[in-house]
């Protein structure tokens, strides 16, 4: 289902299938989509929020006291369940997802609230997981948001940069140059990042779809193999690593019983 947000400035759509960012225009320029509108036949997700683990687990089977899990999704299920709406204001919502624990997917019980609430031109998504299990629980968090490049009607995908608020490209540089073909290899990660935000920006015009990037240990920037429609920006709590211990992943934390595991998305809509 379906849900709306607004304020003076913007106007927000979030599906309670993964409690997902689903739409995201302003209110001066309503005709212009700023999220990635989720094209079956390029990347049929938009915004989704990974728990509870990011990536792939190696040959997708991970072990716990001794039972094997296998057959798993990419980036946790998370984004996968249908989440309840709790509380709706007029310009804030949250959903909560009670897991109960299972014998296939995660052993494991836990909640998890997503709430998204609009503050001036900043769209922010604050997520936390609970353990409610009587045992440690492992736990990664991200966040996965597909941003419109381009975001202006006109313009072409080569008119756009990735920049960084410090000089951390691969070239040394604060930008992160973008054509058809920079995601030809997937992902690129940037571990121990410095930089507070990265924005994709409009060249020659400043403007700009920011994300804060300050606390997690892990950001990547995706697109799909070719194409020239958006760009993600990820922030991670967590990374992929070898081994099949969930507790021993890269930036896993192990949650004690009812404690908890919190991650904010911040998306700053400078156009």
């Amino acid at each position: 289902m379906e849900y709306t947000l607004e304020n003076e400035l913007l106007t927000l759509t979030v599906e309670s299938h993964g409690a997902e960012l689903w739409d995201l225009r302003r209110k001066a320029a309503p005709e212009e989509p700023l999220l990635w509108d989720g094209k079956p036949s390029v990347w049929a997700r938009r915004a989704p929020v990974l728990f509870p683990w990011c990536g792939r687990v190696e040959d997708n089977w991970y072990e716990d006291q001794g039972i094997r899990y296998e057959r798993l999704p990419q980036h946790g299920f998370n984004r996968d369940m249908e989440h309840t709406m709790v509380e709706q204001g007029e310009d804030a919502i949250l959903f909560r997802l009670n897991w109960p624990g299972d014998g296939e997917k995660f052993p494991w019980k836990f909640s998890f609230e997503t709430r998204h609430t609009l503050k001036g031109n900043v769209v922010e998504t604050v997520c936390t997981g609970i353990n409610t299990g009587n045992r440690p629980m492992p736990a990664q968090l991200g966040f996965h948001a597909g941003l419109r490049c381009p975001f202006t009607p006109g313009k072409s995908y080569s008119d756009y940069i990735i920049r960084f608020e410090k000089p951390e490209a691969p070239d040394g540089s604060d930008v992160f140059e973008l054509d058809p073909h920079t995601f030809d290899n997937d992902s690129t990660c940037f571990p121990d990042l410095k930089s507070a935000w990265i924005q994709v920006e409009e060249r020659g015009t400043g403007k700009a779809l920011r994300l804060d990037t300050e606390g997690f240990p892990f950001v990547l920037l995706w697109s799909p193999k070719g194409c020239e429609e958006f760009v993600c920006i990820e922030p991670w709590t967590g990374f992929v690593g070898p081994g099949h211990d969930l507790s021993k992943r890269p930036g896993a934390v192990v949650l004690q019983p009812g404690e908890s595991l919190t991650a904010a998305h911040r998306l700053t809509v400078e156009l």
